[in-house]
């Protein structure tokens, strides 16, 4: 068994190669990344990735006995709304962090699934994403994205708390 409550050391993993930073663009998790950062040694190619996730179709097509929640015009300015919160959300974290040269990436899709499959594809060797800081109700109802990535992720995984 491993004890996951000993601190990483910057040359625990000096095989580590490419990291995955995730965040949702809030302070919260900015702060986390810059937390988690610190455990990895510097110079790591860098891959800060934010997830927008997918519209339900209903929203626009209505089902079953429910109508549209809205048009197709107004499903269009939603996602273009989205998508420059998102990049808004990777050019601060990015600024935050003091990161000059790192990829950004905007995914699309379930959060932690998004994560996963990208850090697999970019054959990702360590992920470091911040906690939510959601309560335990809160979480068992709706899911954690730092919960999932750390069960399904293709490497290994730091999740931070800035706290």
């Amino acid at each position: 068994m491993t004890d996951h409550s000993a601190p990483v050391e910057p040359s625990a993993n000096p095989s580590a190669r490419r990291l995955l930073l995730a965040t949702d663009g809030s302070e919260h998790a900015n702060a986390a990344l810059r937390a988690g950062i610190r455990l990895v040694e510097p110079g790591l190619g860098s891959l800060l990735v934010t997830v927008v996730p997918t519209l339900d179709p209903s929203i626009v097509v209505g089902s079953g006995h429910a109508g549209p929640v809205m048009t197709f015009a107004d499903e269009q300015q939603l996602i273009e709304e989205r998508d420059r919160d998102a990049r808004r959300a990777v050019d601060e974290a990015a600024a935050f962090l003091g990161l000059s040269e790192i990829e950004i990436e905007i995914l699309g899709g379930d959060p932690g699934a998004a994560i996963c499959e990208r850090a697999e594809e970019a054959e990702i060797d360590l992920i470091v994403i911040g906690t939510s800081g959601t309560g335990g109700f809160k979480r068992a109802l709706l899911g954690s994205v730092s919960d999932y990535v750390v069960r399904h992720a293709p490497c290994p995984v730091i999740t931070s708390n800035p706290d």
